[in-house]
């Protein structure tokens, strides 16, 4: 074989593989660097994203945190009313949702779907609520908020395991997770004392 490579024809030959090797070799390595530069880019992306969905998901938490815990106010004529706005939620523009993972991006984009939806439902409620304390609406507001908000929280925690986010910072005596599972607990002890007391009525009254 080395002997072919001795002659003139072997020669060319021999250039013309090291021509074309090397002209691999080189086209390789644009393709290797251009694939690790747009796959670090992506990732960027992904974490800016991910940055700018924890700001708005933090701000949808103390939204719902707040209005949970609304210090209703009563009026000359006895009804009450609230004090603090529900919540508005809006995604950011411009990200490519795509880079999240299939569960979180749905999550995360029915949100405001989620809302909506709330607030619909509050309005129905509203309809049918009794006045002047407005009770059956206020039970629905502070649930369904408070499950929304928590819903939020671990769309939090997940982005920022994920990209690797400082978590939001707080002030120590607002721990916004705490405080909405404390209403769902309470909601939850109301209406077993409610039923509780509802069905010792119902033994103590003859039908």
């Amino acid at each position: 074989m080395w002997d072919f490579f001795a002659t003139d024809v072997g020669k060319v030959a021999l250039g013309g593989f090291i021509a074309t090797t090397g002209s691999l070799i080189v086209f390789g390595l644009g393709w290797l660097k251009e694939w690790l530069l747009s796959g670090k880019k992506q990732k960027i992306e992904a974490q800016h994203l991910g940055i700018r969905l924890v700001l708005v998901l933090d701000k949808l938490v103390a939204d719902c945190y707040n209005a949970v815990n609304d210090p209703l106010v009563i009026d000359e004529q006895g009804y009450t009313h609230s004090r603090v706005p529900n919540p508005e939620f809006a995604l950011p523009e411009g990200g490519d949702y795509r880079a999240l993972t299939t569960q979180l991006m749905y999550d995360i984009m029915s949100m405001p779907n989620r809302l909506n939806a709330i607030k619909e439902g509050m309005d129905s409620v509203g309809e049918h609520s009794s006045p002047p304390d407005y009770e059956e609406y206020y039970r629905y507001r502070d649930e369904n908020l408070s499950k929304l908000g928590l819903r939020a929280i671990g769309q939090i925690e997940s982005l920022c395991t994920k990209y690797k986010i400082p978590p939001p910072e707080r002030p120590s005596f607002y721990d916004p997770k705490e405080g909405l599972l404390a209403r769902l607990e309470r909601i939850e002890e109301i209406d077993r004392m409610r039923f509780q007391a509802h069905a010792a009525v119902k033994v103590l009254v003859p039908t």
